[in-house]
C-alpha cells in the first residue's frame, strides 16, 4: 500500500510540475500580431517603411516596431537584439533558425515586460505622422494546460497571444 501512494504522490507533483512550467511559461513569454490597414484614395499608398510608437497612458514610449511592407504587419524592434525578422531575411540554414529562435526567446520575454500597459500608438511615415492612436490588445494563454501533449499540432511550450489591428484613416495623420 505504501508503494501505491508513493507512486500517486509522484504522479500527482510530477503532473503539478509539468503544468506550473507550463503556466509559467505562457505568463513569462509572449507572441503579437499587429495588422496594419490604411484607408485612403487609390493614389495613397504606404509603399516604404512605417515606423510604429507603443505608448502607455502617460505618453511614454514602450516599444517600437516596422512595418513589413510585403504583408501588412508590424515586426517589434527590441532595443537590445533588433528585428529578429532580419535574420530570416539573411536565408534559412541551421545556424540561422537557431539565431532566430534565440532572438525570439528573447524578444518573447521582453515583450511581456510592457503589452499589458500599451494604450497607444504614433504612427510615423513620410506621408503621415498621426496623432496618438487608441489600441486595444485581446490576449490569450489557454493553451498552457495543454503544452506537454506530444502531439505535433499541440505540443511545444507555451505563450501569451496577442493581436490588434492598426486601422489607419487619412484624417488620423499630419502632414
Amino acid at each position: 500500500m505504501k508503494r501505491f501512494i508513493k507512486t500517486i504522490l509522484i504522479l500527482v507533483v510530477t503532473v503539478g510540475f509539468v503544468l506550473s512550467y507550463g503556466y509559467w511559461h505562457s505568463i513569462t513569454h509572449g507572441s503579437i500580431y499587429i495588422d496594419l490597414k490604411y484607408k485612403a484614395s487609390v493614389k495613397e499608398k504606404f509603399l516604404s517603411k512605417i515606423d510604429v510608437s507603443f505608448l502607455d497612458v502617460a505618453g511614454k514610449v514602450l516599444a517600437k516596431g516596422i512595418s513589413n511592407k510585403n504583408y501588412h504587419y508590424i515586426e517589434l524592434i527590441q532595443p537590445v537584439i533588433g528585428n529578429c525578422h532580419d535574420l530570416v531575411r539573411s536565408g534559412s540554414n541551421k545556424e540561422t533558425r537557431k539565431l532566430w529562435y534565440d532572438c525570439y526567446e528573447k524578444q518573447s520575454t521582453w515583450m511581456m515586460t510592457w503589452i499589458k500597459d500599451v494604450s497607444q500608438i504614433v504612427v510615423s511615415h513620410e506621408n503621415c505622422s498621426s496623432k496618438k492612436v487608441p489600441i486595444i490588445f485581446s490576449g490569450s494563454n489557454s493553451e498552457w494546460l495543454l503544452w506537454w501533449v506530444p502531439h505535433p499540432h499541440i505540443g511545444g511550450k507555451p505563450y501569451s497571444y496577442f493581436r490588434a489591428s492598426i486601422d489607419l484613416e487619412k484624417h488620423d495623420c499630419f502632414k
